[in-house]
């Protein structure tokens, strides 16, 4: 009995004391990127970032976006910017080296828009629900990684446009509101 008791002890005191394996598991993830394609004038560049965790299979985000010049297009005089802020699933999880995800979820898309020509000055802002999904991975070491991903955001309250009263054809006006974004920026892992 005394022999088992110390054998217990023993691997007690081994479990206490033993380092434990440091787990990246929380990030911090600013980018950079081109909003393209959808309802889009013209592709913009876009900067954020994403705080998160991601577990072994699955993590969660909550990912900023900022776009100063989404809807400039000299030709009308229209300029205005775009501000994304998403809470995310990121389902794939952290397989160390290489982590492909997939990813989905919703938030607030804000549009800010001013027109400005010789005869009127507009400006029309509007806070949308919306969406987006898309799929990346996170590439690189325990605490440093490369991250890159591809994403569809779609504004589904945007219904009526921004009611600007002109006469142009741009396609947000007319009650859309969806695009794509791609970024690359890198992860800081704990």
């Amino acid at each position: 009995m005394k022999r088992l008791m110390a054998i217990v002890l023993t691997a007690a005191a081994a479990l206490v004391t033993h380092p434990a394996v440091a787990r990246a598991d929380g990030f911090l993830s600013p980018f950079i990127g081109v909003n393209f394609s959808g309802d889009t004038i013209k592709n913009t560049t876009v900067y954020g970032g994403s705080l998160g965790f991601n577990g072994a299979k699955a993590g969660f985000e909550i990912d900023f976006g900022y776009t100063p010049e989404f809807f400039g297009d000299e030709e009308f005089g229209v300029d205005g910017k775009m501000v994304t802020l998403m809470g995310n699933m990121l389902l794939g999880g952290n397989r160390g080296g290489f982590s492909p995800y997939l990813v989905f979820g919703g938030g607030l898309i804000r549009t800010d828009i001013n027109v400005v020509d010789d005869v009127v000055d507009v400006d029309a802002a509007k806070n949308s629900f919306g969406g987006n999904v898309g799929a990346g991975f996170f590439a690189g070491g325990q605490s440093f990684k490369i991250r890159t991903d591809v994403r569809y955001f779609r504004a589904f309250d945007f219904e009526g446009g921004l009611d600007l009263d002109l006469d142009l054809d741009l396609p947000f006006v007319e009650g859309t509101l969806g695009f794509w974004r791609g970024t690359v920026g890198f992860a800081l892992m704990w």
